[in-house]
């Protein structure tokens, strides 16, 4: 965020809203992020619709993914992008930073969702012009 704007929330992200060009769609500017895991859930792609969520599982799980510095407008347009709450929904979770420190920070979830556990393979090309496309579309809306 742009340094004369106050932040007021962090943001645990796993998937696009990492993406530098997908920030500067969505929130006009990129974020500083800091690498982060989420201990205790594990990320998972949909059998219904393909998209990655995370959700609890056992103790010994954890997600890889950076924490986003945001602003009160920045976390409106990340809940519009994520389709908060017919696709996601935001909830507080305990992160963990490199250094070994937790805070609490937004992550976007789909507890009640059936889903394969995911390895992380990386998007293609072609799949990441389709997200970067969806991106604009939605600004644009």
């Amino acid at each position: 965020m742009p340094a004369n704007t106050k932040v007021i929330d962090q943001l645990f992200t796993y998937g696009t809203l990492q993406d530098k060009e997908i920030q500067q769609l969505l929130f006009g500017c990129t974020c500083v992020m800091r690498k982060a895991m989420l201990p205790g859930w594990s990320l998972y792609a949909s059998l219904q619709d393909g998209y990655l969520f995370i959700k609890p599982d056992d103790l010994t799980s954890r997600v890889s993914g950076s924490l986003l510095a945001i602003n009160a407008e920045a976390l409106q347009a990340a809940d519009l992008w994520e389709e908060v709450p017919l696709l996601y929904q935001r909830e507080a979770v305990l992160v963990r930073l490199e250094d070994g420190s937790e805070l609490e920070a937004w992550a976007y979830t789909r507890r009640e969702k059936a889903g394969v556990p995911y390895a992380g393979k990386q998007l293609s090309l072609l799949e990441q012009q389709a997200v970067l496309a969806a991106a604009q579309q939605s600004i644009s809306a």
